[in-house]
């Protein structure tokens, strides 16, 4: 029992982990998108293109898509996301926190423009 108890700690730590890289480079990546942009709607439309990917469990191509748009906004593709990318379990956790984070700071652009 205490080897079960130590393996969902561990998967808790992981998890906590990617959440954090996952909040750390999200709202960067965001506000440059926004800088370009400057439409919520476009930061809609790759919302809804990356929920559609997660959706249809093409979690890899979402990490692609995401990869896409720090090339786009000209920053560094982040050395703690493409370690990620080694691992399909830790690719899906990190697209659902971006989800989850993307869609926060969208709200947050919503809500400043009204």
């Amino acid at each position: 029992m205490p080897q079960t108890k130590s393996k969902f700690t561990n998967f808790d730590t992981i998890k906590e982990s990617i959440n954090t890289i996952s909040g750390a480079y999200s709202s960067e990546l965001a506000d440059n998108l926004y800088a370009k942009c400057k439409e919520v709607s476009t930061l809609d439309d790759i919302y809804f293109a990356i929920v559609a990917l997660f959706d249809t469990e093409r979690v890899s191509e979402a990490m692609h898509l995401i990869r896409a748009l720090f090339g786009i906004t000209q920053m560094n593709y982040p050395y703690h996301i493409a370690l990620l990318e080694s691992q399909e379990k830790t690719q899906e956790i990190f697209v659902a926190e971006f989800i989850c984070d993307f869609y926060e700071i969208i709200e947050g652009y919503r809500t400043a423009d009204n």
